[in-house]
């Protein structure tokens, strides 16, 4: 395990799978501490966000098998770059997973203490000669208390329901919020909420004893999750990229649509600011 101190503030990173596990300030902890039946903290998505349908994909004449959110957390042959008081940073530039997914890539992933909270970095280099397509979103679950906890918007959005087990291609039920007060809100079918193509600058995250905020103005989708209504925690998953569409479930996985591309050694950054407001 990895240690990161800065004051009031600590945040802890296990090595393997490699995620954040914790993050306190004054004791205080602001990370789901896998207390459910989901037992996971801080998963990040890559090369895909959310499922595919059928857990497959075509490219090249060729279809390869991937189960949701893609193959980050499987990953374990992280090259230490940097530790230090209140920075870490890894990279991965392996081809452990070229049976499923046929490109070569490096992730270099670097997490940061602040004054104020946490900067989690990753940055998506291709190596490959052909073109990397990809999609990446962040899936962080955070400690709330389910009967007061709300995720507040910085302005009103169209906020979607995706049924459990449902992909996109459909038609949705949604509601125009500004607040989305967790416990008015079923998650025991396996649905997930979902804000596309926002506008929202950051969102908070609050309940009796914590708040905090996200910056998510660089992401096209922001998803809503938790695995049952009494978890205590809420998934809010910045996402470039969303879960596959009925209407695309033939067409080429570098084809659709949602789809990312990097050239040739061209390198993308993403970025999750998080601020402790309390």
């Amino acid at each position: 395990m990895y240690l990161l101190e800065n004051g009031e503030l600590q945040a802890k990173i296990a090595q393997e799978p490699f995620e954040l596990i914790s993050l306190t300030k004054n004791g205080q902890e602001y990370i789901y501490q896998q207390n459910s039946s989901w037992k996971k903290s801080w998963p990040i998505c890559f090369p895909i966000v959310g499922k595919l349908i059928d857990d497959q994909y075509w490219y090249r004449n060729q279809v390869y098998k991937m189960t949701g959110h893609g193959f980050f957390r499987s990953i374990t042959k992280w090259e230490l770059l940097e530790h230090s008081a209140t920075k870490l940073v890894v990279k991965y530039d392996g081809d452990d997973f070229l049976a499923i997914y046929p490109f070569r890539f490096c992730l270099k992933v670097t997490y940061e203490l602040t004054t104020t909270g946490l900067i989690n970095t990753v940055e998506v280099i291709n190596l490959s000669n052909d073109d990397l397509p990809y999609n990446f979103g962040w899936h962080p679950a955070f400690k709330v208390n389910p009967n007061v906890g709300k995720v507040i918007f910085d302005q009103s959005s169209q906020v979607m329901e995706i049924p459990g087990g449902q992909f996109l291609g459909k038609e949705l039920v949604g509601e125009v919020l500004t607040e989305f007060d967790i416990k008015s809100h079923d998650f025991d079918q396996g649905q997930c909420y979902a804000v596309f193509g926002h506008k929202l600058t950051t969102v908070k995250i609050e309940d009796d004893l914590r708040e905090l905020e996200i910056v998510v103005k660089n992401y096209p989708n922001l998803l809503l999750w938790k695995v049952d209504n009494g978890a205590e925690f809420i998934c809010v998953e910045p996402w470039d990229g969303h879960h596959d569409d009925y209407n695309f479930a033939t067409t080429p996985f570098d084809e659709k649509p949602w789809i990312n591309h990097l050239k040739r050694q061209e390198n993308k950054t993403y970025q999750l600011v998080i601020t402790i407001k309390k």
